[in-house]
Formats: structure tokens, C-alpha cells, sequence
């Protein structure tokens, strides 16, 4: 179960301001990035991501698959050849899914990592805005920490962004202003699978880029709806709590689809989510996919520059956050927290024990 916690917010927020590596490149780029947070600071130090290209001899059945070159320095290419395995292991770990296969390694220099730009300091103005804005937050803690993110985010990345960092504060906060009964009911803007009476309800809070989430609109959805909603005895609301940037983008364009659409769009995407979450350029292959539902590169392009896809996405992991969802999925069965039950049995037990 991949654990988000208030990671789904600030690291949504996170990515999206700090932008997106484009091309092929995109995959090495996150490694890059996130290089030390994978296999921690000691092995950064004397390691760097080259590429992703495959190769032969991988550990897996088939004897082939992605391979990670990485540079390290010569000093400590014995110890570092001891942790590839290690290393294969943190990295399909930490992105959720099977990213390579298996490390070859390059003997050089690893330069020194260049710092980030520095981000200017909001002006007091900005602070004071946006501090006013989140005031209604009961939480002091969370209240604090919106009045910063909102505030470096305007302060970042201009008007849009700044509509981005106004949804986290904003007067009308859903997470503030929606009692926990209302959120545990259909809202507006939520994509209902079933008969809008159907006396059961079954929110789950998902991610596209989490396997588990993936099995349960593979494995369990199926007779899930076979036995309970087209029955009508239950609605599905699926909502969106992304844990990376490829999950939010993929949210983006299910959200940019016509309602009707909507769930196929979700089956396709999960059912090949190995593939394009393991291409060497996810967003390409995510819109490939996507494409017998209608889904085209330039339609692609203008969905996540729709600030109203966005909003919605932002609005579900507010409403997650407020209703103390810290991993996906997450099931909410007629008001009660589930977390992940597991398969089709045990959600059927449930539904039978608390079932109206």
C-alpha cells in the first residue's frame, strides 16, 4: 500500500511547480532529480543516473528488461557493485511499480549536484493575502502550513499558479467548509458508477500510478459491479488523491473526458499501467493508451492547461486530506474508513455486515 499522507497535497503541489521534464529523457530526469531521496545521501554522493535503455541478462524471467546505467566513482565501484541489488530494489520501491530491471555500471568523475535556483521570498503582502484567506482553518498547524505553500506558490509561478495556490486557501475550502457527513456523500463534480439511489456508497480515494489501486479496478471491480452496482444495491465515487505528477496528469485527462467516459478512461488506464508508467516517456504512452477512448496529443495538451481539470483533482485530495486518508487506495464503505480491505471477499463481508 503506498503510504501519501499530506505528501498528496504539498507533493502534488510540489511537482507541479517546479514543472515537468518533457521527451524521452523524462523517466532518467525524475531519477536525477530524486536521486538521493532513493537510495539516500550516502550513495548519492557517489552515484549518478546516466539512462534507462534496455538490455540483456536483467534479472527478470524473461532475461531482459530496463536497465539502469549509473555512473559512480571509481573509489567505490566495488562497494556500490555489492548494493545493485539493493539499488533495483529502492528504485521499483520507491516509484511503486518495476522500473528497471537491473544497474549496469560506469566508472567517472560524479560532479557535484548543482543546488536549486533559489525561490525569492514572498512578499509581505502576498503572506499577509494569503494568511487572511486561509484564516478560517482551524487546524493551526495546517492553517500554517497552507499560508506558506499558498504563498510560494503565487510568489513562483505567476497567475496560473497562483490560481493553483489559491485553491489551497481559498475562502471556501472544501475540506473546511464541508462537514465529514457531506463529503461522505456524492458532491458535486463526482463521477457516479451505479443508480444515483442506490442505497450503498462506496468512495474510493485512488492514485493511476498505485498498483494496489490497479488491482482493485482489475481484480475487483468486475464482480464488484456484476453482483452490487449494476444490481443497483450500490455507487462507486471514485476520487483522486495522485501520489506523483504521472498520477495528477492522468486524473487531468480523465477529468477532460465526457462524463460518460469517464470510468472506461480509468479501466484503460489501469489496465496498462506497467506500460506507461515504465515507458521511457509516461505522458506519451499514457496518452497513447488513451487514444480509443478519443483522447488525441493536442487534446491532451489543452486538458492540462484546463484549470477546471485541475480543480477538481486539487478538490478530492482536500476532501482526502480532511477525511484522514493517508494511503491509496483508500475505501470508504456508507461512512466508514476501510482503508484497503483486500479483494472482492472482504469487501463483499463488509458490504453484507454494514449494508442497507
Amino acid at each position: 500500500m503506498r503510504e501519501n499522507g499530506f505528501r498528496a497535497l504539498g507533493g502534488l503541489a510540489h511537482r507541479l511547480t517546479s514543472g515537468l521534464a518533457k521527451g524521452r529523457g523524462a523517466s532518467i530526469a525524475r531519477l536525477r532529480a530524486e536521486w538521493s531521496a532513493i537510495v539516500g545521501p550516502d550513495l548519492a554522493r557517489t552515484t549518478r543516473p546516466e539512462a534507462l535503455v534496455a538490455g540483456r541478462g536483467a534479472r527478470n524471467s524473461s532475461g531482459s528488461g530496463k536497465v539502469l546505467r549509473l555512473r559512480v566513482s571509481g573509489a567505490a565501484a566495488l562497494e556500490v557493485q555489492h548494493q545493485t541489488s539493493q539499488i533495483v530494489e529502492r528504485v521499483n520501491a520507491y516509484f511503486g511499480h518495476r522500473m528497471v530491471d537491473d544497474i549496469r555500471l560506469v566508472q567517472g568523475a560524479i560532479g557535484r549536484a548543482l543546488p536549486p535556483p533559489a525561490t525569492p521570498a514572498p512578499d509581505p503582502q502576498t503572506v499577509t493575502r494569503v494568511a487572511a484567506r486561509a484564516a478560517a482553518v482551524e487546524d493551526p498547524d495546517l492553517r500554517a502550513a497552507l499560508t506558506r505553500l499558498g504563498a510560494r506558490v503565487a510568489n513562483r509561478r505567476g497567475v496560473l499558479m497562483g490560481m493553483l495556490g489559491a485553491l489551497f486557501v481559498a475562502d471556501d475550502l472544501r475540506a473546511q467548509d464541508l462537514s465529514r457527513a457531506k463529503m461522505l456523500e456524492p458532491m458535486p463534480g463526482d463521477h457516479i458508477l451505479g443508480k444515483a439511489d442506490a442505497p450503498n456508497v462506496l468512495i474510493a480515494y485512488v492514485s493511476f500510478t498505485c498498483p494496489h489501486c490497479a488491482t482493485f479496478y482489475i481484480a475487483v471491480l468486475p464482480t464488484l459491479r456484476r453482483e452490487w452496482i449494476d444490481t443497483g444495491r450500490l455507487k462507486l465515487i471514485h476520487r483522486h488523491f495522485p501520489s506523483d505528477i504521472y498520477a495528477t496528469r492522468a486524473a487531468q485527462l480523465t477529468e477532460c473526458a465526457p462524463p460518460a467516459k469517464f470510468y472506461a478512461l480509468c479501466d484503460a488506464l489501469f489496465r496498462s499501467q506497467v506500460e506507461w508508467m515504465t515507458a521511457p516517456d509516461p505522458l506519451v504512452d499514457m496518452v497513447t493508451v488513451l487514444a480509443a477512448q478519443g483522447v488525441t496529443p493536442q487534446g491532451a495538451q489543452t486538458c492540462f492547461d484546463n484549470s477546471l481539470a485541475l480543480d477538481k483533482v486539487v478538490a478530492d485530495v482536500q476532501s482526502g486530506q480532511a477525511l484522514g486518508v493517508t494511503a491509496t487506495p483508500t475505501l470508504f464503505i456508507n461512512e466508514q474508513n476501510y482503508a484497503n480491505p483486500g479483494g472482492m471477499d472482504a469487501i463483499a463481508a463488509i458490504l453484507r455486515q454494514v449494508g442497507r
